[in-house]
């Protein structure tokens, strides 16, 4: 008998069966987690001839040498595959150990197989539970994936089961060398990767947690934005494109409300609410997150959906919005002819709305917090740095012509 931990591997020669020799089947009976399993092994002897208490065959029979070794050979087998079993973190039953010791244990599951149905999971739950775009940075950050196992590795696909701190250390480095993203964007991309990986790692598909240890700490970054002179220039600049001027008319409706480009997109005359005195204000979720923003409309803002209405009646606009990719490209042109350095796109807009719109001018950091549709004020408070560090370079400005 052969025991390893709560596992009992016995050798015994069945009786009730015999071939055209007279012999009797050897069988490997294995007990494990309260079952029991009978296994072929393809030899046979003489039911004289075998030792119940060795679990061999008796040394004067001429052909014992033979048929005991292979028996120490099947029973190594047996003890390697339990082996193999024994020291993954996710159980496994009697059957997952015959299927292994066959060398008929299930395949094993491929990294980029189990991301592409994660990825047809998070496609069913786009306009539900994920917006569309974030379906397209999984599906990007998957491409990415694929990218990395053939260029480091050589291989279209990886066990799953193998992946481990040192495989998420690479790839990060790959996203910052190879692909030069920068620090806070390669981050996002590991974080969209566990995300597509928590089941696998709940489940114990991979184990342990390839991720822990790894800091997935974005670092802080200044957010820049326009001043108050450089948004008068996009005002006053001449643009004898009738695309352009559309491009920095939405561009400067950003800047006055908050909207992100998503959400601009979206827009249309159901957002907006009038109260008695004919004043509106736009209500509307957000798409990106779900959180609702209300936000009075500034008379910069009113002008330039009147300038877009038929009508006047700011409900009544109508614009086209390019792809955000076309539009950030125009800004680039727009912003070279209005003389700013800055480079222009419509988040930019954003940052200008919390900054040089609203809390420059002493709206209170809830309600700026409220208008840009964040879920937290943790989120909001990083322009507040924004704003007292330039209190403060301005303020050192004043200090070198004070007497």
């Amino acid at each position: 008998m052969l025991e390893f931990l709560d596992i009992r591997f016995r050798f015994w020669c069945r009786s009730a069966h015999r071939n055209a020799q007279g012999q009797s089947p050897i069988i490997l009976r294995v007990h494990y987690g309260g079952q029991r399993r009978d296994l072929f092994t393809g030899l046979y002897c003489l039911q004289d001839d075998w030792d119940p208490t060795g679990c061999c065959v008796i040394r004067k029979v001429k052909t014992s040498p033979t048929i005991n070794r292979n028996l120490q050979a099947i029973a190594y087998a047996a003890q390697s595959a339990f082996d193999a079993l024994k020291y993954k973190a996710a159980g496994f039953t009697i059957d997952d150990l015959v299927a292994k010791f066959k060398g008929k244990e299930a395949k094993p599951v491929l990294l980029i197989d189990f991301l592409q149905d994660s990825l047809i999971r998070f496609k069913k739950r786009v306009g539900v539970e994920i917006t569309r775009t974030t379906f397209l940075k999984y599906r990007r950050s998957l491409q990415h994936l694929q990218e990395f196992l053939e260029t480091e590795f050589n291989l279209r696909n990886y066990p799953l089961a193998r992946m481990d701190g040192k495989f998420i250390e690479r790839y990060f480095l790959y996203l910052r060398k190879v692909r030069s993203n920068s620090h806070n964007s390669a981050i996002k991309s590991m974080q969209l990767l566990k995300a597509a990986l928590d089941p696998a790692i709940k489940s114990g598909l991979v184990h342990p947690n390839p991720f822990d240890g790894f800091k997935m700490k974005p670092k802080k970054l200044f957010r820049e934005f326009l001043t108050v002179e450089e948004v008068n220039r996009l005002w006053t600049v001449d643009l004898k494109s009738s695309e352009l001027s559309r491009i920095r008319d939405i561009f400067l409706f950003a800047c006055y409300t908050g909207l992100a480009y998503s959400d601009i997109k979206q827009l249309s005359g159901r957002h907006f609410l009038a109260d008695m005195n004919q004043r509106y204000c736009i209500r509307k979720a957000r798409q990106k997150t779900g959180e609702e923003s209300i936000i009075p409309l500034l008379p910069p803002a009113v002008r330039i959906l009147q300038k877009y209405s038929l009508t006047g009646d700011v409900k009544d606009f109508r614009w086209s919005v390019s792809s955000n990719q076309k539009m950030n490209f125009r800004l680039k042109a727009i912003a070279s002819k209005a003389g700013i350095e800055k480079n222009l796109h419509m988040h930019l807009a954003r940052h200008t709305f919390a900054t040089t719109i609203t809390l420059s001018n002493g709206v209170p950091i809830e309600t700026v917090s409220s208008m840009l549709g964040h879920a937290s004020i943790k989120q909001t408070q990083h322009y507040a740095r924004i704003v007292a560090e330039k209190i403060k370079q301005d303020m050192l400005k004043l200090a070198t012509v004070c007497p």
